[in-house]
């Protein structure tokens, strides 16, 4: 028995046997997200900021070590200061109660404090500033290690921001409250404290740590 082919139905064309081609992704060349430039432009001047602020406190630090005698001497100073009358109350009672008494400690804590803090925000600047190169010259083995080191910088620069910080404000107070804060006569000199703008700057760049870990995340 012969059947007629049925008009109706139309022969539908086999579809071809295609596989999709799995994503690969090409390190170094990460997919730009909206707002990505301008985020790389953020984080390479938060680089040259730690790199600036982190020499002044290396630079601090250093020239400590080199004299040698900043221990030793440190207690001096501090009753200098302390005679003078023009410190806060409570920074005073501080100084004689703690620090004073264990001046050559807090002379080794300080001079080494700054060295590390400096150390610590310079390498993340330029941890940092290299980072973008990583994916197009390094790999293997290399590119692992590097990775390691930029977590463990990451985590550490915070604290040698803080650090930083803490250094900063106790130099503020150690020279005293400005009385009064604009001063005509004195126009053409510095106005501003480097103590205050070291621990000014350094909260800046805690908070931009902070928010670069959480852009990246």
């Amino acid at each position: 028995m012969i059947t007629q082919p049925n008009p109706h139905l139309e022969a539908r064309p086999a579809k071809p046997d295609v596989q999709k081609r799995p994503h690969i992704h090409l390190p170094g060349r990460p997919h730009l997200r909206p707002g990505a430039q301008g985020t790389h432009t953020t984080n390479i001047a938060l680089a040259c900021f730690q790199l600036l602020i982190g020499y002044e406190w290396l630079l601090a630090g250093g020239d400590k070590i080199l004299l040698g005698a900043f221990p030793a001497q440190l207690g001096g100073m501090l009753l200098t200061l302390v005679n003078g009358g023009h410190l806060v109350g409570f920074f005073t009672a501080i100084l004689q109660g703690l620090v004073a008494p264990n001046a050559v400690f807090f002379g080794y804590l300080i001079e080494l404090g700054e060295t590390f803090a400096g150390l610590g925000l310079m390498a993340a600047g330029l941890v940092t500033l290299l980072r973008p190169l990583v994916g197009h010259y390094l790999s293997g083995t290399s590119a692992t290690l590097f990775a390691y080191g930029d977590r463990l910088i990451e985590r550490l620069a915070p604290l040698a921001a803080i650090g930083a910080g803490l250094l900063g404000v106790s130099y503020f107070f150690l020279d005293g409250l400005p009385g009064p804060w604009f001063v005509p006569s004195i126009a053409f000199g510095g106005s501003i404290d480097t103590g205050l703008f070291l621990a000014a700057a350094s909260v800046i760049l805690v908070v931009g740590q902070l928010m670069q870990r959480h852009q990246s995340r």
